[in-house]
């Protein structure tokens, strides 16, 4: 029986390859997109969800359009590494008649976890605007997620502060309400663990000899996470992010998960930093969700990407068995 998901997303390079994973899993029922302000405007990731849906011929699944504002009614200032329209300029290069959904995502989530309580797992890839405003809408919301897998916040380091993620640090206040909630399990996905599988050029460069249409569209829009990567920190590596959040759902074993009190810092200097408590020794053994703690490279680059072309199983499986 396939697994139940819905994606709250901000799609984004990373956010792209996210779903691209999950829908090309079989395993894997992904019964709806959300999209928040993140990586773009509203307008943009939704676009992108819908764009996304379109490459991989499943305009089946809806697409609910989320919050452009966060929990303050401020609109997040956006990511600028995937480029303008948040992926790396090439979104011109896939066009759709398919619409969002008329009802807001907010409204979906609450809607379809009372129907479908216990059922389904949720992925929140974005800022957790959506998911927040859906826990003050019905309280009851919490109860009905089977499982929430967020790729969010750190440990010692961010990416939109010297402390703070970038999707934590756009709406601190809702990831911290998130964290809060006392959802049945959370695992927190941090920068810890997704910038060591940031995509590696060798591995951009057997996408392009693959020469497929999905294949050249990964290697184009991640082109300029290489160009900024070089530039601020001299690596020849696109991030990769969300992605890790689908990998993990397939296959647990590819990170060390570890118990954990996780906080968010919502004002002041340090505004958005995931305060990550290992094992609640600070909180009297409490642990409201499990910390990622490591990650397996070369059997996560396996995995996505025998998963996403399998057509080409065999020279994958040879290649890193070889080089990584």
């Amino acid at each position: 029986m396939k697994r139940k998901i819905i994606i709250d997303c901000d799609p984004g390079v990373d956010d792209a390859l996210a779903i691209l994973l999950a829908l090309n899993h079989p395993e894997i029922e992904v019964e709806a997109l959300c999209s928040v302000t993140g990586n773009g405007l509203i307008e943009h990731t939704t676009a992108n969800a819908l764009k996304i849906l379109k490459l991989c011929g499943r305009e089946d699944i809806p697409v609910y359009r989320g919050c452009n504002e966060s929990l303050s009614q401020e609109v997040p200032e956006t990511v600028d590494a995937f480029g303008d329209d948040g992926l790396g300029g090439y979104a011109h290069l896939v066009e759709t008649t398919q619409q969002p959904e008329q009802e807001h995502a907010v409204d979906f989530l609450v809607r379809y976890a009372r129907e479908h309580s216990g059922e389904f797992t949720l992925f929140i890839i974005g800022p957790c605007t959506n998911i927040a405003q859906a826990l003050r809408k019905d309280p009851e919301f919490v109860h009905h997620v089977k499982e929430v897998l967020i790729m969010g916040g750190t440990k010692g380091f961010g990416n939109a502060s010297p402390v703070a993620e970038y999707n934590f640090w756009a709406d601190a206040q809702a990831a911290q309400e998130v964290l809060a909630a006392g959802f049945k399990k959370v695992t927190m996905i941090g920068l810890n663990v997704t910038h060591p599988i940031a995509l590696e050029a060798d591995i951009r460069e057997m996408l392009r000899i693959f020469a497929t249409d999905l294949s050249t569209f990964i290697y184009k829009i991640t082109q300029v996470g290489v160009d900024e990567a070089w530039q601020s920190a001299g690596r020849l590596v696109a991030p990769m992010h969300d992605v890790l959040t689908v990998a993990y759902f397939i296959d647990p074993t590819l990170l060390e998960v570890i118990p954990a009190h996780i906080d968010v810092v919502t004002e002041g200097i340090a505004e958005g930093e995931s305060v990550v408590d290992l094992y609640g020794k600070y909180h009297q053994g409490q642990c409201n969700a499990h910390y990622a703690a490591t990650v397996d490279v070369a059997r996560f680059n396996e995995l996505f990407l025998t998963t996403v072309f399998p057509e080409f199983k065999d020279e994958i499986i040879q290649y890193i068995k070889e080089n990584k």
